[in-house]
C-alpha cells in the first residue's frame, strides 16, 4: 500500500510552489510528471525487506509514495525546477496561460547524499 503523500501548494508571483515530505528517498527514485495542470509524484519503497519487518509500531514509512492532483493553474513543465533535500521535495512550477502547456517528466540529478535537483529555468531572459 502506498504511503499518504501530503502536499503544500502555494502561489508566489508567477509560479506555483509544491512541497511534499518524502523521507528515506534518493532523488533519482522520485518520478514527477506534469501534464497541463495535472501533477503526479511517485517513489518506490526503499530498502529490500521492509515489508517483512515485524513492526511494533509504524507511524511513518519510506515509501512507496504516489500522489496525483490537479493544480489550480496550468504550468510550463519545460521551465520547472525541482529540489530534494532533508527529505522534502520542492517543485517550482511557472504558471502559463498557454492552452498548449508543455508537459514534462522531471528527473533530478543527484548532487549529494539524499540531495537532488532539476533546473529547468534559472533567472530571466535578457531583452
Amino acid at each position: 500500500m502506498d504511503a499518504h503523500l501530503p502536499v503544500n501548494i502555494y502561489h508566489e508571483g508567477d509560479r506555483l510552489m509544491v512541497a511534499a515530505p518524502m523521507p528515506g528517498m534518493e532523488p533519482q527514485d522520485i518520478e514527477i510528471n506534469l501534464e497541463g495542470s495535472r501533477l503526479a509524484i511517485r517513489a518506490h519503497l526503499r530498502g529490500p525487506g521492509q515489508e517483512r519487518k515485524s513492526f511494533l509500531r509504524q507511524e511513518w514509512t519510506s515509501g512507496p509514495y504516489e500522489r496525483t492532483l490537479v493544480l489550480p493553474r496550468r504550468v510550463d513543465g519545460s521551465r520547472a525546477n525541482a529540489t530534494y533535500d532533508n527529505g522534502i521535495l520542492v517543485l517550482i512550477l511557472p504558471i502559463t496561460e498557454d492552452a498548449q502547456a508543455v508537459s514534462a517528466q522531471l528527473h533530478m540529478l543527484k548532487i549529494g547524499t539524499a540531495k537532488g535537483q532539476l533546473v529547468g529555468h534559472v533567472g530571466h531572459l535578457a531583452r
